[in-house]
């Protein structure tokens, strides 16, 4: 699957999870929305890091945070497929 694919899935996931998340439990709505914010947090460290032996902590944030935020998105389609 390449980045667009990748993309336009996760797109199409989010879009059902804003339509269903009134149905969610709190806790799952919550965790899915800390994790987005988290990734967007970590994407804004990543900009504005200037120092150069921070450049691969804020990669490694990033690219954590976007695997969590992936990961509850998927276990939310999963949980809402069967």
């Amino acid at each position: 699957m390449n980045d667009i694919q990748k993309k336009s899935a996760l797109k199409n996931i989010l879009e059902n999870f804003k339509l269903k998340r009134k149905s969610l439990g709190d806790d799952e709505f919550i965790n899915i929305e800390n994790a987005k914010k988290e990734w967007e947090d970590a994407k804004n460290i990543f900009e504005n890091v200037s120092h150069p032996d921070l450049v691969d902590y804020a990669i490694y944030r990033v690219e954590a945070a976007e695997q969590k935020y992936v990961y509850l998105l998927k276990q939310y389609r999963n949980n809402n497929l069967t």
